[in-house]
């Protein structure tokens, strides 16, 4: 019985610490009042050569994404696949099921 409370409230202890050890290392440690962060670069560490940033830098500057992203623009999302045609898209709708047809009626409003 000597043993387990002192073995109990080095756990507590343990369990209490452990948040604080784990944010040393983050950029944002917890603050008291409105601020409710402090911000530490310096305990960040990256694993990103200098070069490789430059690089990035120099590939964003050729494509225009510096250029946009400078000016707090949204980068275009580039397409991922073939785009359908109209046609297409209307043979789609035709071979849709009753029950699917509803069911785009029911999430979208139209095309019933």
């Amino acid at each position: 019985m000597t043993v387990r409370k002192p073995l109990a409230l080095s756990l507590i202890a343990l369990a209490i610490a452990a948040p604080g050890l784990a944010s040393a290392s983050a950029l944002y440690h917890p603050a008291g009042g409105e601020v409710g962060m402090t911000t530490h670069p310096d305990h960040v560490q990256s694993n990103v050569s200098r070069g490789d940033v430059l690089q990035s830098v120099e590939a964003a500057r050729k494509d225009g994404t510096l250029a946009i992203l400078s000016r707090g623009g949204a980068l275009p999302v580039k397409a991922t696949g073939g785009s359908k045609t109209r046609e297409q898209v209307q043979q789609e709708y035709l071979n849709m099921s009753a029950a699917e047809k509803q069911r785009n009626q029911e999430l979208y409003g139209a095309g019933g």
